[in-house]
């Protein structure tokens, strides 16, 4: 019986052990296995966020067409990027990524279109949803809103065909914004429809929406106080009449009172922008989601073209100095004309 118990305690302990091992190895494998595929995955999320990465440089830069980024670092992997043309409609976009040894190789080919452009159908034009939450002084002080005609030096064209000077949705937003005009004796809205010119309009353009579309592909983007006093600091307009460009103020973001802006072409601010200083602007201007404009001028503030506000809300408050949002359709049509902001749209992805 000794025996006999010995043996087949022997042979169970055998028995155990040849499955311990081929747990182990099995373990071991798996652990391989999956390491495996992490680096795998690893390499084609950095191939892939590369070529992204690199369509939204070449917004801003054509001149990336027909060259080679070697060496650039992401999640602890490395990328190389190869853009060719010939031209900069449609570009391929080769990204070889090397994560741990493995080597995952993206070919993306994109289309580039123009942002399209939507002129104001007003002087200003403030939606539901920001009439709705007007405060009772949103807009006073010494301010013209005018809805005439004007031309590039501001000047009105005699005989033109004039807009709103405020534009809205339907009759419980004009009533609103009258009875705001009339409390603050503002008598400078002026356009069609008589004084204080406020209309309602029927309006085609989903403005948070465009905003949106418009923010996502700028030419620059001012999304820190210190950006934005690097940008004052040099003197740099956000755009000129023979270049106009689509800028994208994110943030709260003030002009102190020394400070002098420009630029030309479609200013896009999410956030609060409070201006101190003197503001000139030929373009459209669009206020979205989280703007609060806050005006408080000590210099004089002029917007040549349109204001539009689908943000929360609106405050102008002229202290000092003058303000002015003057309707021009010569500005709407040399930002329709001259503007080249474009974005991409994925045509083919290789992998």
């Amino acid at each position: 019986m000794g025996k006999s118990s010995l043996i087949i305690v022997l042979g169970m302990s055998v028995i155990i052990g040849f499955f311990t091992l081929r747990m182990n190895s099995n373990s071991n494998e798996n652990v391989s296995g999956t390491m495996d595929m992490f680096n795998k995955t690893q390499s084609r999320l950095i191939a892939n966020s590369g070529v992204e990465i690199y369509l939204e440089k070449l917004k801003q830069d054509r001149t990336m067409i027909g060259n080679t980024y070697s060496g650039n670092t992401l999640f602890g992997g490395t990328y190389d990027i190869t853009i060719e043309g010939p031209e900069d409609t449609v570009v391929l976009v080769t990204s070889v990524a090397n994560f741990m040894g493995v080597i995952h190789t993206t070919i993306v080919e994109a289309e580039a279109d123009r942002v399209p452009f939507y002129p104001g159908p007003g002087s200003m034009y403030l939606s539901g949803g920001t009439v709705a939450a007007l405060k009772k002084n949103a807009i006073s002080g010494s301010i013209e809103i005018n809805g005439k005609d004007h031309d590039l030096n501001g000047d009105t064209i005699p005989g033109a065909s004039s807009v709103p000077g405020i534009a809205v949705d339907g009759a419980t937003q004009h009533n609103d914004v009258v009875n705001m005009i009339t409390k603050n004796t503002i008598n400078q809205v002026l356009g069609s429809g008589g004084t204080p010119s406020v209309q309602a309009i029927s309006n085609e353009v989903d403005w948070a929406e465009y905003a949106q579309l418009l923010a996502d592909n700028p030419d620059i983007l001012i999304n820190t106080q210190e950006k934005m006093d690097s940008v004052l600091a040099k003197k740099e307009p956000w755009g000129t009449v023979a270049d106009p460009k689509v800028t994208f103020i994110n943030g709260d973001i003030h002009l102190n009172n020394s400070s002098t802006a420009s630029g030309c072409g479609i200013l896009v601010v999410n956030g609060s922008l409070e201006v101190n200083g003197t503001f000139d602007y030929k373009g459209l201007v669009i206020a979205f989601k989280n703007t609060s404009i806050d005006i408080k001028l000590n210099g004089n503030g002029s917007i040549l073209g349109c204001l539009v506000v689908a943000g929360n809300q609106i405050n102008v408050e002229v202290a000092n100095g003058n303000f002015e949002v003057l309707y021009s359709t010569q500005a709407m049509a040399l930002i329709d004309n001259l503007l080249t902001t474009k974005r991409f749209s994925i045509l083919s992805w290789w992998e």
